[in-house]
């Protein structure tokens, strides 16, 4: 299976007229017939339960109000955007905090284990521990001391109780073709000067990641794709990207908190021209903007309002949201649709 308000409704005919910026990027490799589409995909997303420390209680009602929902729709997959468990207390790593937190996350992975469809898991900034990050091995006793709240279990043990193969993966499901990135690295000796998209970012994608990433986009060329990260790929200001999305695009959290090379990412997914939709969490409100056709979407936080979503994918990109997460109907291309 694995590989290493109510509604925005932005009309087809606007959605191609602002993307025209990116297409002269999207379609400077050779184009592709168009994809026969499977059946209409839907799936669960929920994003930041922090299903740990402060309203834990409250927070835990919260997701499982999502997994109720799930099993009353049986989506085709359920995934979980990151910072599914967050810290126990605030301060310097203990030996106790890192049990705990391993601990609640067995008990928490039971909890969505609830549900018979296949379910996925999104490293999120609060649910691991790393120094440089990329592919490096710490034990846990590397964490003990540091003062990162919430970071307090290695990579390698949220993989271990997860049962996700790695800390980025790739799954196919109904023919699109899904993609989890690992956002929570430092940047490393191949990464650009930061800064790019405006404003330095906290996280980066490391080269290996970007290596796999060229490696799997090319294997599956025809497959449309969704793209799934717990932090943002772009930095947008205020006035959006200018090809479509939110307007105003609402200033939320720490605006440092995104990935500073996203822009090498996106310009991968301009080039592969089959990268439907990214979703993301981390920012706990929800926003959506547009870059060469590629829908970039940031999901409202499970333990605000309890929010997360039912996504359907099929003529539209369908966004029902409950609690605080706003619903869309969002146009797709027509190499997908098949439509006019």
């Amino acid at each position: 299976m694995f590989r290493h308000a109510l509604h925005h409704a932005l009309r087809r005919r606007d959605f191609l007229a602002r993307g025209t910026t990116g297409l002269a990027v999207a379609t400077a490799s050779p184009a592709l017939p168009a994809a026969p589409r499977a059946p209409a995909l839907r799936f669960g997303l929920n994003a930041d339960p922090h299903l740990l420390g402060r309203r834990a209680a409250g927070n835990e009602a919260n997701f499982q109000q999502f997994v109720d929902q799930m099993q009353r729709c049986e989506p085709d997959f359920a995934i979980d955007l990151g910072d599914f468990g967050c810290q126990i207390a605030e301060g310097q790593t203990t030996r106790a905090m890192h049990d705990g937190q391993l601990a609640a996350l067995r008990h928490h992975v039971s909890v969505f284990a609830q549900l018979s469809c296949p379910r996925y898991h999104v490293m999120g900034n609060h649910d691991v521990g790393w120094l440089r990050g990329g592919d490096e091995q710490l034990a846990p006793a590397d964490l003990i001391g540091r003062g990162h709240a919430g970071e307090d279990i290695t990579k390698q043990e949220f993989l271990e109780v997860t049962g996700v193969p790695h800390r980025y993966y790739s799954f196919d499901a109904r023919g699109v073709h899904c993609i989890v990135l690992d956002g929570n690295n430092a940047a490393d000796k191949a990464s650009p000067p930061p800064g790019k998209d405006g404003l330095p970012g906290s996280y980066w994608i490391d080269a290996s990641q970007q290596e796999w990433l060229a490696a799997d986009l090319a294997s599956h060329r025809r497959q449309p794709k969704l793209v799934f990260c717990h932090e943002e790929l772009h930095h947008t200001p205020v006035e959006g990207s200018g090809q479509g999305g939110d307007r105003p695009f609402a200033a939320v959290g720490k605006q440092h908190s995104y990935i500073d090379n996203g822009w090498q990412v996106r310009r991968q997914f301009a080039e592969d021209g089959r990268v439907l939709a990214c979703f993301f969490g981390h920012k706990h409100r929800n926003r959506w903007t547009v870059y060469d056709q590629t829908h970039y979407i940031t999901m409202a936080a499970t333990h605000w309002k309890c929010s997360f979503a039912e996504i359907t994918l099929a003529e539209m990109l369908t966004i029902k949201g409950f609690g605080g997460q706003r619903s869309y109907q969002l146009p797709l291309p027509k190499w997908y649709t098949g439509l006019s």
